[in-house]
């Protein structure tokens, strides 16, 4: 039981650290905050890299959750909710590959971009932003066995 306690914790410790990271970078890709400020592409960049880790930190524990939790492997890959919340993860993925590699020629060119730009980048994380919002809806699902 406590090792199922813990490995929640990490899992939700880590899914609470893409939020902040995520919402950190939905804050400044906005056109009026990155206007004639090239020091802020490199902080977004570090926001980015964070974001990368923090979706790495939710895969390695909830990897851990599905092979050392209590209900095993099994139940899970056989569940369609978890297939649910996995498709949904894998498609925040994604999602983040293109505006990281636009944030990535950004910071290379020193340059702020056109705001059509910047608003294009921001659409993205912020449907990254909405299905990070369902995705801890699954997890209870999952949780009390539905």
């Amino acid at each position: 039981m406590l090792l199922e306690s813990l490995l929640t914790y990490l899992h939700i410790s880590a899914v609470l650290g893409l939020v902040v990271f995520l919402s950190a970078k939905v804050a400044l890709m906005r056109p009026e905050v990155l206007a004639h400020r090239e020091a802020l592409l490199q902080r977004l960049l570090r926001l980015d890299n964070w974001c990368w880790a923090s979706f790495l930190a939710v895969a390695a524990s909830g990897l851990a959750h599905l092979w050392f939790g209590a209900k095993g492997p099994v139940w899970y890959v056989s569940n369609p909710l978890f297939r649910i919340k996995l498709a949904l993860f894998v498609a925040m993925l994604l999602m983040g590959l293109p505006s990281r590699r636009e944030l990535q020629r950004w910071c290379r060119q020193a340059r702020v971009p056109e705001a059509a730009q910047i608003r294009a980048q921001r659409r993205w994380l912020m449907w990254q932003a909405h299905i990070l919002v369902v995705l801890p809806l699954f997890g209870v699902l999952l949780a009390y066995g539905l």
